[in-house]
């Protein structure tokens, strides 16, 4: 699926931005059912706000914002409708994430975000190895663009080979990394088309920017590791840990 050329820079990076993975086709049904789906889901009572609190809100969202941005999920999207279960097994992206991280690739969790307009929330740099470490940090994020991803509506960002630094030490008040040492002004913003998938190591420093524009910002994300990987700790596990999404499960459990 991948060049040489292409899995080396993930390597290197510890990100690949994957062009034109999923057809206008799909994106197009994928989008309805996100809007049917957060529908369904807030008009059940459910509270889906997401907004990361903390001190490093105030080095990206101007002082007047704060506590006035939003940002709207649901995990486990797969649960709630068969276009995510498609978009999940999709052979092209598990063909991809299977060139990066090895043949047997498992599920380990599932998010759907939604970035209002004009008052998308951002996200601090992080790295996800602090939620669920793993032995071999085989754990990969691939994120799903459901319509074009610029700076301006709060696309995602990365910073460039700091994955082979490991895990980094961690604010306080919470699992992101310092607003000084690793400013998002420092990171690359993966810009990037409808159909697209940004794929990262979860040693990886990401974020995001606020969403300014007069439209959504949408994303599915699911994460992905080997399934000879083991956890370190008995933390984060979904319904539907452990589904084979490409090859086998040479150890499974009895």
């Amino acid at each position: 699926m991948l060049t040489p050329e292409q899995i080396q820079f993930y390597k290197d990076n510890g990100y690949l931005l994957a062009e034109g993975v999923f057809t206008s086709e799909d994106i197009e049904e994928c989008v309805r059912e996100t809007d049917a789906m957060f529908d369904r889901v807030q008009q059940g009572g459910r509270q889906l706000e997401g907004t990361w609190r903390g001190k490093w809100q105030e080095t990206q969202i101007p002082k007047e914002e704060i506590g006035k941005t939003s940002l709207l999920g649901i995990h486990n999207m797969q649960y709630h409708s068969a276009v995510f279960t498609r978009m999940l097994v999709n052979p092209k992206l598990a063909g991809i994430v299977a060139d990066l991280i090895g043949p047997n690739v498992q599920l380990h969790h599932t998010k759907l975000h939604i970035k209002p307009p004009e008052k998308g929330s951002p996200f601090p740099m992080h790295q996800d190895y602090h939620y669920f470490p793993y032995e071999q940090d085989s754990m990969i994020a691939a994120v799903i663009y459901l319509e074009d991803a610029t700076v301006e509506s709060g696309c995602l960002c990365v910073m460039p080979g700091v994955h082979k630094q490991g895990p980094l030490p961690h604010e306080p008040d919470g699992l992101y990394l310092s607003p000084q040492k690793y400013p998002i002004e420092n990171a690359t913003p993966c810009e990037g088309n409808a159909g697209d998938v940004l794929l990262f190591s979860y040693l990886t420093p990401h974020g995001s920017y606020l969403n300014r524009t007069d439209h959504p910002r949408r994303i599915a994300l699911f994460q992905f590791c080997s399934a000879t990987d083991r956890r370190l700790k008995d933390v984060h596990i979904s319904p539907g840990h452990g589904l084979m999404v490409h090859g086998v499960n040479p150890t499974p459990e009895a």
